[in-house]
């Protein structure tokens, strides 16, 4: 989907920088301004002192007007106009101080002249964020310099630049947005097929917010001979909240909710297909990055539900951005998997992506913060979470056998798939876990008319059911009644009967870890959330618990619930998680 850019009037504060770069500097005059006659060049004109305030916003006006009607006709030219325009609002907002009304139009000038630069120069190939902007001045050309500031992201990684979404109604519970200096947008970046990290832990396209600023120098505004030059910026705002200028601060425009729209509008939902064909390879479980590993910051791993996807996470992803202090500290990763699939199998399989994350990131084991990992599992993930920290013994082989593992009649490769699921210790890397409507006892829905019918739909793939048969024809009377006729699925492990979750309630945590419990209460027949009942939720070994009225699917959606995981991290901190940025 491509995203159109359209012009908005956004206030920016950049009368403050400006006052430094230029009256501090002794700056006297204006030297490559716009010959507004003549589209395609550039002349001396006056001293800035010649120039009132009022006419320099008539210029700006007038320029961002050409540049509209150059890029309505498809020409480069376009990109040369905003640049003046954005030049000329830049200096009208330093001789215009203290002048309320001009001082804010000169501010959504430079607003608007600089998202048009950055529309048109990446239409007309003008902007290359590894090399930089080109504006023709003339008989010249000058190529603006790129600057990245706080990203992880290399400078490559700027693939393509989109605005914020501009719908009314917003997909998620909130929109975090700011006013300020700058231009907020979304980057865009796609996976590199050649990087064995971006094919193991990253998605096909990931989005992310930036602030760009064009900061205009004074040498380069009051002698271009001088050999200063303007520069665009480029800031992270998760990480930024504020751009110096001298003694001085202002505030950096944002919009941190921004890549989540894009997201959730751009991004396929996979949670139909992961129930229905567990086996299909959009589904695949696997570990994802939302940035790229940055050393000294503890993992926050989300880990989805039943029926659903990683994107179900956005509101409270977007809350945990957007708190002052948690960028700073925190990355957070996402566990996708096929829900229709047996959580046993699932469990198995992020054991597997943690431990191999951590080495991939991390292969000299020298980072404190990969030793600390918190795991967020939101209903059927909190069981997934469970089995990450708990030992196995052999509690969950007596709840489908009757015989010894060892004593099992079995290829390597089904023997090696069994005990991959049933016999596991502790991660040893996870010392947190926060459940969230988890159904440590199981859901009566599982085992009602509505979670048959869903078990049905299931469709095991045709290796996996093969495998089976031959497993239970080459043991006869071995194993439980439950598993007989073909492979469980994860609704029917759900169902309160289930000898797998009654094992799994005897099963020993590490002695590191340490667990905390978010309930949901909806339902009006009964204590429950609408799925899991309260008693089924509730877990014995939590050192906390929050209750609040939400139903199923929302709880984890819920600023209750955002707001208790940042308290628990700031705990898992041993201090405060952040000060204001």
């Amino acid at each position: 989907m491509r995203r159109v850019w359209k012009q908005r009037s956004l206030p920016v504060a950049i009368a403050t920088i400006v006052a430094v770069s230029l009256v501090g500097s002794g700056c006297h005059s204006w030297h490559g301004s716009l010959a507004l006659r003549d589209p395609a060049q550039l002349c001396h004109l006056h001293q800035p002192a010649d120039w009132s305030p009022k006419a320099l916003v008539e210029e700006s006006r007038e320029a961002l007007s050409r540049g509209a009607a150059l890029e309505a006709a498809d020409s480069e030219y376009c990109v040369d106009w905003y640049f003046a325009a954005t030049r000329t609002a830049w200096l009208a907002a330093q001789l215009c101080a203290g002048t309320e009304a001009l001082s804010g139009e000169a501010q959504d000038l430079y607003h608007d002249g600089l998202t048009g630069l950055l529309r048109t120069a990446q239409r007309f190939a003008r902007l290359d964020s590894r090399v930089g902007l080109t504006v023709r001045l003339g008989s010249r050309s000058m190529c603006v310099p790129v600057v990245h500031h706080g990203f992880a992201w290399q400078a490559g990684d700027f693939q393509q630049l989109s605005p914020p979404p501009s719908k009314q109604k917003s997909s998620l519970r909130e929109r975090y947005c700011k006013q300020g200096c700058g231009v907020p947008i979304v980057v865009t970046r796609w996976r590199d097929p050649n990087s064995s990290m971006d094919a193991r832990y990253f998605p096909r396209q990931t989005p992310f917010a930036a602030t760009a600023v064009l900061r205009f120098s004074a040498a380069e505004i009051g002698d271009s001979a001088s050999g200063g030059a303007p520069v665009l910026e480029f800031y992270n705002p998760l990480q930024t909240a504020c751009l110096s200028a001298g003694d001085e601060t202002v505030r950096l425009a944002a919009d941190l909710s921004a890549p989540l729209e894009v997201a959730m509008e751009d991004i396929p939902r996979t949670y139909f297909a992961g129930f229905i064909q567990p086996g299909g390879q959009r589904d695949e479980a696997r570990l994802t990055f939302l940035e790229p590993y940055q050393p000294g910051k503890v993992p926050v791993v989300l880990i989805h539900g039943l029926f659903s996807d990683p994107q179900s996470w956005a509101d409270m992803i977007n809350d945990l951005r957007a708190s002052p202090g948690f960028a700073q500290r925190f990355q957070i990763w996402a566990f996708r998997y096929p829900t229709g699939q047996g959580f046993l199998q699932s469990a198995a399989k992020l054991r597997g992506e943690l431990g191999a994350a951590c080495h991939d990131c991390d292969p000299a084991n020298g980072d404190p913060a990969l030793r600390r990992i918190v795991l967020v599992g939101h209903s059927m993930g909190g069981l997934i979470a469970k089995l990450q920290v708990t030992e196995s013994e052999d509690k969950i082989w007596r709840a489908f056998a009757n015989r010894p593992f060892s004593e099992i009649n079995a290829d390597e490769a089904t023997r090696a798939r069994l005990l991959e699921a049933c016999f596991f210790q502790p991660v040893p890397q996870v010392t947190r876990v926060i459940f969230i409507a988890t159904p440590h006892s199981g859901s009566t829905s599982a085992s009602g008319a509505v979670g048959r019918l869903a078990s049905r739909l299931v469709e095991i793939p045709s290796e996996d059911e093969a495998q089976h048969q031959q497993l239970i024809a080459q043991n006869p009377g071995v194993f439980a009644d439950f598993i007989q006729t073909r492979l469980p699925t994860s609704v029917d492990l759900l169902e309160p009967s289930s000898p797998v979750l009654k094992a799994m309630q005897e099963l020993k945590f590490g002695c590191e870890v340490k667990l905390h419990n978010i309930i949901g209460v909806h339902h009006p027949i009964g204590p429950s959330d609408g799925v899991v009942p309260v008693k089924s939720a509730w877990h014995p070994d939590c050192v906390s618990e929050r209750a609040f009225a939400a139903p199923h699917s929302k709880v984890h959606r819920a600023a209750q619930a955002s707001a208790e995981v940042l308290r628990i991290l700031k705990a898992h901190l041993g201090g405060e998680v952040g000060g204001e940025g």
